[in-house]
């Protein structure tokens, strides 16, 4: 096996990744200029001359010519295997099927799940620990290693690096990558796709991490997981894990139970689910200007304002799914939190 150290990507997009990719579809037969069309340049540009276009790349054309290569690209080799390719929906679907698992271990379970009902097709993942490491596994059924069949399987493990990253809020570091593939393309472009150590002709295509980051809580919200699929995978240049304060994962996590009808985690129970102390908890979210029990009240008014829209479902109900004795204990706090009753702001919801 060879070690191939990849440099941190730069924040421009990669004019180096888009030639190369735009290559390799020429090299298949495929119409570069006309992805380069799609992605918004002007007419007559020619993929074989880089200078009259790459000036104007911009971040949203770069995901867009990378989206069209790796889809022509991925419908090449599984063409070639005589099976239908991955699409970007089922992709979608897979990412959305994730949004309800309480840590990153079930989520990359379920993974493993959704791409077993597709039937090779999405390839098979697998997870494993040995010790304090995690080894995440995805196996893909080209008979050929050649470069179209190593930029697909990069492009999955980049994904999947990237999305359970973000699930949970943190990189996962240090991350290392092992693919059973030579280094087929220039170190640069490489980089790019995939900014981490790699290994180069492995047993199998690799991620391994840290194996505490599998207890990590899922932290995301459906509105997030819907504003990330508008380019996800294909824009490199966003950072995808780092845009989660504490105090959001926190509420993500709170909004989680409440809305599976669950109690509500104390503070030593979230705070263990980070791997941190309660007090550091504490510190932390009064560093964002917050607190649990901030947290919780504005979880549970959100989510009362949403039930009370419903003008056949019981003040008591209501107390119950938000974790009240009863509805007048509910009826306190959400005077509370609005300065009106519930029964008040159903009545101008139903004006309104």
């Amino acid at each position: 096996m060879s070690k191939h150290v990849a440099r941190l990507t730069s924040s421009p997009p990669s004019v180096a990744v888009v030639r190369e990719l735009l290559q390799r579809v020429r090299d298949i037969g495929g119409d570069a200029d006309a992805i380069l069309r799609r992605a918004g340049f002007a007419r007559g540009a020619d993929a074989a001359s880089p200078a009259a276009w790459e000036c104007q790349l911009s971040r949203e054309q770069f995901s867009a010519v990378y989206r069209d290569c790796v889809a022509m690209l991925e419908d090449y080799v599984s063409r070639r295997a005589g099976r239908p390719a991955m699409n970007k929906k089922e992709v979608d679907l897979l990412c959305y099927c994730l949004i309800s698992c309480a840590t990153l271990e079930q989520a990359i379970g379920r993974a493993a799940d959704f791409c077993a009902m597709l039937g090779g097709r999405a390839g098979e993942l697998s997870l494993r620990t040995a010790g304090s490491r995690a080894e995440f596994c995805m196996h893909t059924f080209h008979e050929k290693r050649d470069v179209s069949a190593f930029l697909s399987d990069l492009t999955g493990l980049s994904t999947y690096a990237r999305l359970f990253g973000w699930l949970i809020g943190v990189d996962l570091e240090p991350l290392t990558v092992e693919a059973c593939y030579r280094p087929l393309l220039d170190d640069a472009v490489i980089a790019w796709l995939m900014p981490h150590p790699i290994v180069f002709e492995a047993s199998d295509n690799y991620l391994r991490f840290p194996a505490r980051y599998l207890r990590q809580p899922v932290v995301r919200s459906i509105g997030e997981f819907d504003e990330l699929l508008r380019t996800f995978p294909f824009d490199l240049t966003t950072e995808q894990s780092k845009s989660a304060p504490l105090s959001e994962r926190v509420r993500t996590i709170l909004g989680i139970a409440l809305a599976h009808r669950a109690a509500l985690p104390t503070t030593a129970q979230i705070a263990a689910q980070f791997g941190i102390s309660a007090a550091t908890l504490k510190r932390r979210l009064a560093e964002e200007g917050t607190s649990i029990q901030g947290l919780k009240d504005r979880c549970r008014h959100e989510l009362a304002l949403d039930l009370l829209r419903d003008q056949l479902l019981p003040l008591g109900e209501i107390a119950l799914r938000l974790g009240f004795s009863d509805a007048a204990s509910f009826a306190r706090a959400f005077r509370s939190w609005s300065g009106r009753s519930p029964s008040a702001y159903r009545l101008s919801a139903v004006v309104s």
